[in-house]
């Protein structure tokens, strides 16, 4: 481990455990924590992967990973909110070619601590990361967009909304585009949606934008509606290796707390603590096997991917960055399922972080790819059948 991943573990240490002391209550009241946010800023955590010379921490996507896994072992929700801000930052800062606009806003985000949000899936599509119902349409030097994006974590407080449309035009081929809307701007409204089982402190609302109108500069990465590309693909290692990381350290947490349980738990009717017994010790195995199954993945395809991401091409390229989040976030349901065996009834009391984690590890599932989509694709290119192929089934 270099000195500066030292540094950045350390960091993500310290906020975890202080961040630890608030998650039940703001899980309970499913409230924002947005004094974790300003202990990120404060900390520079906000800009994690944007490089020093523009005010960031310079992390890489495994030193990304290896803290946002520490982050979620004390706030898994805190985790994945700031997720939704830093996994886009660390494929533009990879993909950047270095020009005024970039460093521009690079600076933005780590000298001025500036936070973006993410505006991707929606009601009608679900999180298909490729045609938007959302609707951007040209008006003389501006366009003009409609739509309502979900999932929009960090809501209370996003700078900037960064999101996805589909450009409405009579001629060329279907395309979409990133834009970037201030807060605050006529026609966006965030609208308070979320009131779930798990994540509850992520503050996951609803964007809606209506007639929302932007100058030019406010539209990026225009790319053609079609196969993935190189950009595409570079999205989803950045997200699927970070959700990886996230839904193991929450996976960790909860084999933490079963460990310090049976270790300690003695029924009156047995000699020693439950930790003596076989089943106890046969769930900590599977556990235990499940969560070094999930580590070793996600890394080693954080370090093939930092090495060589063009290597990362097409279909191929994006099964492999998607099975790293499939395989994680499915072993943490059944490791969580294992520790609550262990831990019995007691896991079912709201005053053991058990029952968040419970919870909470059964969002992973459904951030894009979800299982059914991951499976398809996963499936189908083990096949050599392509996803263009039609009748899909």
């Amino acid at each position: 481990m270099s000195e500066r991943q030292a540094k950045l573990l350390a960091l993500a240490g310290e906020l975890a455990d202080d961040f630890a002391t608030r998650a039940a209550a703001h899980d309970r009241e499913a409230s924002f924590p947005v004094e974790n946010v300003e202990r990120m800023k404060e900390t520079g955590y906000t800009a994690l992967v944007i490089p020093e010379r523009n005010g960031g921490l310079g992390a890489d996507l495994i030193d990304y990973a290896l803290c946002q896994e520490r982050l979620a072992q004390g706030c898994g929700a805190t985790a994945l909110s700031i997720n939704m801000h830093l996994f886009g930052l660390g494929s533009m800062v990879e993909r950047s070619a270095g020009g005024p606009r970039d460093e521009l806003f690079f600076d933005l985000i780590g000298r001025h601590r500036r936070i973006i949000g993410g505006g991707i899936s929606e009601p009608e599509t679900g999180g298909d990361w490729g045609f938007f119902a959302t609707r951007a349409r040209r008006d003389g030097d501006h366009w003009i967009l409609n739509g309502r994006k979900v999932f929009t974590s960090l809501s209370p407080v996003i700078d900037i909304f960064m999101v996805m449309a589909t450009i409405e035009e009579d001629a060329g081929p279907p395309a979409s585009a990133t834009f970037a809307i201030p807060r605050g701007a006529p026609g966006a409204e965030i609208v308070e949606t979320w009131d779930t089982m798990a994540m509850r402190a992520t503050a996951s609302n609803d964007l809606i934008l209506k007639d929302v109108r932007l100058g030019d500069a406010a539209m990026s990465e225009r790319r053609p509606i079609g196969p993935i590309d190189a950009n595409g693909i570079s999205l989803f290692a950045w997200f699927s290796v970070s959700v990886a990381a996230i839904y193991t350290g929450i996976a960790q947490a909860a084999l933490k707390f079963a460990r310090e349980f049976a270790g300690r738990h003695r029924p009156m009717t047995l000699p020693r603590p439950i930790a003596y017994l076989p089943g106890t010790q046969f769930a900590m195995a599977e556990a235990e096997a499940l969560l070094a199954q999930s580590r070793a993945l996600f890394l080693k395809t954080g370090e093939d991917y930092l090495r060589d991401p063009g290597s990362f091409t097409g279909e191929q390229g994006l099964a492999r960055v998607v099975m790293p989040k499939y395989v994680a976030t499915n072993n943490a349901v059944r490791i969580v399922d294992l520790c609550m065996e262990i831990v019995g009834a007691h896991g079912l009391h709201r005053k053991f972080p058990i029952e968040r984690y419970y919870r909470d590890v059964r969002a992973g599932s459904n951030h894009p790819l979800s299982n059914a989509r991951a499976r398809e694709l996963i499936g189908k290119t083990a096949l050599e059948v392509s996803l263009a192929e039609t009748p899909r089934w």
